[in-house]
C-alpha cells in the first residue's frame, strides 16, 4: 500500500506531465497554423537586380535594406490594387526604421507601361514586380524586399495568433457585427468584416 505522501506526490508529478503535454500539444498547433499560414503567403518575384542596388543585400553583414508593404484589394474577378503602400527602411547598423506611406492616388509614372497613372494601379498592371520598379522609380531608392497582403490573409493571421484583444470607447454595429464596450477578443471574420 502507499503511503499518503507518495501519492500526493504522484498525483503532483501526474497533473505536471498533464499540463506539460496539454502546453506542448497547444503550442505545436500555434507552430503548425503560423508555419502554414507564413507557406501558403511566400511567392517569389521575377524581376532583375534593381539598378539603385548593384549588389544583393546580405542581412548577415547588416546591410541596410527596404521592404514595400502593400495591403492588396484583390478579388476573384481582378487583378486587384495595391490600396496601401508603405515604405519601411531598415537600418542595423544604426538600430533604425522608417516608414514612408505612400497615398494610393499619388500619380507616377508606372514603370513598363511608360505612361502616368496612379501608383496602386501598378499592381493592376504589372503585380509585385511592376509595384516594386514603380516604387524605386519614384522615390529613387532600390526596393529589396515586400510584403503582400490581402483581406483573406490578414483574418488567417489574425486567427492564427488566437485573435486580437481589443478595447472599445463604445458600444457599435458595422456590417451586422456588433462590437461591445470593454475589452473583446476578436477572431478573424469578427475583425475583417465581409
Amino acid at each position: 500500500m502507499m503511503s499518503k505522501k507518495k501519492k500526493i506526490i504522484l498525483t503532483i508529478v501526474s497533473v505536471v506531465v498533464v499540463l506539460l503535454g496539454a502546453a506542448g500539444v497547444y503550442g505545436f498547433n500555434i507552430y503548425q497554423s503560423l508555419k502554414e499560414t507564413t507557406e501558403t503567403m511566400h511567392t517569389p518575384v521575377d524581376r532583375v537586380q534593381p539598378e539603385k542596388r548593384p549588389a544583393k543585400v546580405t542581412l548577415e553583414k547588416k546591410d541596410p535594406f527596404s521592404v514595400l508593404l502593400m495591403g492588396v484589394d484583390k478579388r476573384e474577378y481582378d487583378s486587384g490594387r495595391s490600396d496601401t503602400m508603405v515604405v519601411l527602411t531598415v537600418n542595423p547598423n544604426s538600430s533604425s526604421v522608417k516608414m514612408l506611406s505612400i497615398p494610393r492616388d499619388t500619380r507616377v509614372e508606372i514603370v513598363g507601361r511608360d505612361m502616368e497613372d496612379k501608383i496602386n494601379h501598378a499592381y493592376a498592371y504589372g503585380g509585385v514586380a511592376m509595384s516594386m520598379a514603380t516604387v524605386e522609380n519614384f522615390l529613387d531608392i532600390p526596393i529589396d524586399y515586400y510584403i503582400e497582403i490581402n483581406m483573406e490573409g490578414f483574418k488567417e493571421i489574425v486567427d492564427a495568433v488566437g485573435g486580437v484583444e481589443v478595447h472599445n470607447a463604445f458600444t457599435f454595429s458595422y456590417e451586422g457585427y456588433t462590437f461591445e464596450e470593454g475589452t473583446i477578443q476578436l477572431t478573424g471574420e469578427g475583425f475583417c468584416c465581409t
